[in-house]
């Protein structure tokens, strides 16, 4: 072979080589990216994991605080109905106390 031949060879040799380390730089940054990538995902997950329990925490929360409002709305209706029976009963007590009163006006005037 020649020397010229040998050359173009060498040439060609040492381009390749310098396309194979920019290949293995090209990877090694790649691969450390993919690394990146892969502790974001797991720590995604770790996030997604502890908003699941959050939520679940505040489902059940909700859950109690429906249980405890059902529970004032029937105590809201006792009350209710317990004014209403004593409204009843201060009215009937005021017209007594108006009939007694009339009564009892009557009643002196027919004995003066």
């Amino acid at each position: 072979m020649s020397n010229e031949k040998l050359d173009i060879l060498i040439e060609g040799m040492n381009e390749l080589r310098l396309i194979a380390y920019a290949l293995m730089d090209r990877q090694d940054e790649l691969d450390a990216k993919m690394e990146a990538l892969t502790m974001e995902v797991h720590q995604l997950k770790a996030d997604v994991a502890e908003l699941k329990q959050d939520v679940a925490i505040l489902k059940q929360d909700v859950a109690e605080l429906k249980q405890d409002v059902a529970m004032l709305k029937q105590d809201v209706a006792e009350l209710k109905e317990g004014q209403d029976r004593h409204e009843r009963i201060l009215e009937t007590l005021a017209l007594r106390a108006l009939e007694w009163n009339n009564f009892r006006l009557d009643f002196i005037r027919k004995t003066s």
